[in-house]
């Protein structure tokens, strides 16, 4: 037969302990100390990584400046990297001249001085001097002509004039050559 309870609610037997109830009741309570546990700790890790995000952006930021200097500095270089070759090739030429000119001043004679001298790109000079006579500027020509670094040596004016020197009138020839130059080999 069924059990009727007519008793008032007051009255009416408690429930006993439930086992099911208890472990719904852990596991409700587990489920939410772990989600609560769980969204603290991937907010800790956002905020970790937003300050690690942080951080990598002002070292990026100090390194585009560093990168921004090399840059300059590699600008920097090639200009004077630049600037050397220009005086290399400067230096180069200027021992070129310094070679031309100790060649011309070793063949020069003592009776003869330079007014001019001019020496162009293709290896051609020309020049003015002046001397005491003729015979001196065949002397010249012929010391010039057996020098192996000129060739094609020609005369191209000749004037005759006096100096007074010392009480006395002197007489100098003025006297064109012109030629070609012939570097030696340097090694």
């Amino acid at each position: 037969m069924a059990n009727i309870n007519l008793l008032p609610v007051e009255y009416k037997e408690k429930e006993k302990f439930s086992i099911r109830r208890i472990l719904i009741i852990l596991f409700v309570l587990l489920l939410a100390f772990g989600t609560a546990y769980l969204y603290y700790y991937l907010e800790l890790q956002i905020d970790y990584k937003e300050q690690q995000l942080r951080t990598m952006k002002t070292e990026l930021a100090s390194l585009e400046k560093i990168i921004k200097e090399v840059k300059d500095l590699e600008k920097d270089k090639k200009i004077v990297e630049d600037r050397i070759q220009v005086i290399e090739g400067l230096i180069k030429n200027q021992s070129h001249l310094s070679r031309i000119l100790g060649e011309y001043s070793a063949s020069l004679m003592d009776e003869v001085w330079i007014d001019n001298l001019s020496l162009s790109a293709n290896q051609t000079f020309n020049f003015t001097a002046n001397t005491f006579n003729n015979y001196l500027i065949a002397k010249y020509m012929v010391t010039l002509k057996d020098n192996p670094s000129f060739d094609n040596i020609e005369l191209s004016s000749v004037t005759k004039s006096k100096i007074k020197e010392e009480d006395t009138d002197v007489e100098i020839v003025r006297f064109g050559l012109s030629g070609i130059f012939i570097p030696k080999r340097v090694e």
